[in-house]
């Protein structure tokens, strides 16, 4: 129930699939938001940092690394300054997109689009978790991740993008049912 990316999938995953906002710290989170945006961010640090700048986002997910190092403090802080969220685990190892993350991240979309504010703790790595989120939120959503060592990326997901996605994705080597559900989701099924 996984899909495992390609090293053609993971040279895509490696570009921004947004506006990259160079820099780093709470000016360049600033900088690529509006402040009005239903707002989902990926990663330890741009969503700490992202709490920091005095935004809230509607989705939070982490893992507790970056570039593979834990980072216990930074998840701390980020439980500390979204106490009101409801929380979440998802299963997902590295290189991978399982189904146990795609239907967690399912979840806190239409949690959040209740009006709830939703963290999800991945035990694994969160880092393709944007091409998931991509295909669940709805248009007019805003993205926010780590580009590493460049700054933050702001994704504006629309159809295009969501199109590219699952493209993109048709690509990995494909183990159950994984991509079947996020294209039913993205057609506006449910299951």
């Amino acid at each position: 129930m996984t899909l495992k990316i390609t090293e053609e999938v993971r040279a895509f995953a490696k570009k921004p699939f947004g506006k990259l906002f160079r820099g780093e710290g709470k000016d360049v989170v600033r900088r690529a938001l509006k402040g009005d945006e239903f707002l989902t961010c990926v990663g330890d640090v741009v969503s700490l940092t992202t709490l920091e700048a005095g935004f809230s986002p509607n989705i939070i997910v982490f893992d507790g690394k970056s570039v593979r190092r834990e980072l216990k403090s930074v998840v701390g802080r980020i439980r500390e300054f979204s106490k009101e969220y409801s929380e979440i685990t998802a299963e997902n190892p590295a290189g991978c997109i399982t189904e146990d993350l795609a239907e967690k991240l399912r979840y806190a979309v239409n949690t959040a689009l209740e009006g709830e504010k939703v963290r999800v703790f991945v035990r694994g790595e969160e880092d393709l978790a944007v091409m998931p989120l991509v295909v669940l939120l709805p248009e007019g959503s805003v993205i926010l991740y780590g580009q590493p060592n460049e700054g933050v990326v702001r994704v504006d997901v629309n159809e295009e993008r969501k199109v590219i996605i699952l493209n993109i994705l048709e690509k990995t080597e494909k183990f159950g049912r994984t991509l079947d559900k996020l294209r039913r989701w993205f057609n506006g099924g449910s299951g």
